[in-house]
């Protein structure tokens, strides 16, 4: 974690977001296993790292999957964000551009977010690359 990094809480479909079992998830009826992340500029993008560790949210390739969050420093933990306006998403060029509201989080173009339909138990919801809602709108909650 970098002193410029932005730390910041992330929820998918409004459900706090943290790792279960090694993979990205969405937690709708249980905020105490979410985290706080640092976001930092990486490679033409921004690294999403659990706050005080090396594990990032990673995009395991190109095809529909669970995002894996693991120590990697490699362009498949690099994450483009977009902020979404009235007028369509605007791409995040910088952390000093980066504020809380909502957005559009991709990787090689690839929207990540939780599945369109998911079971009604309380379990942890799976974030995936490659989502199929159409709207996969994340809000980002900045902290520092």
């Amino acid at each position: 974690m970098s002193e410029h990094d932005r730390i910041v809480r992330l929820y998918a479909k409004g459900a706090p977001v943290g790792v279960h079992e090694g993979r990205l998830a969405a937690f709708p009826d249980d905020g105490r296993h979410t985290a706080e992340w640092a976001v930092g500029a990486a490679d033409g993008g921004f690294r999403l790292t659990v706050k005080g560790t090396e594990d990032s949210v990673t995009a395991p390739g190109t095809d529909r999957a669970p995002a894996l969050v693991r120590p990697d420093a490699s362009p498949a933990s690099v994450w483009r964000l977009h902020r979404v306006t009235p007028d369509g998403a605007e791409p995040v060029r910088s952390l000093a551009g980066l504020t809380t509201g909502t957005y559009v989080l991709t990787h090689n173009g690839l929207a990540l977010g939780r599945d369109l339909f998911e079971d009604r138990s309380p379990d942890p919801k799976p974030v995936v690359v490659r989502t199929d809602d159409r709207e996969p709108h994340w809000t980002v909650e900045v902290l520092v």
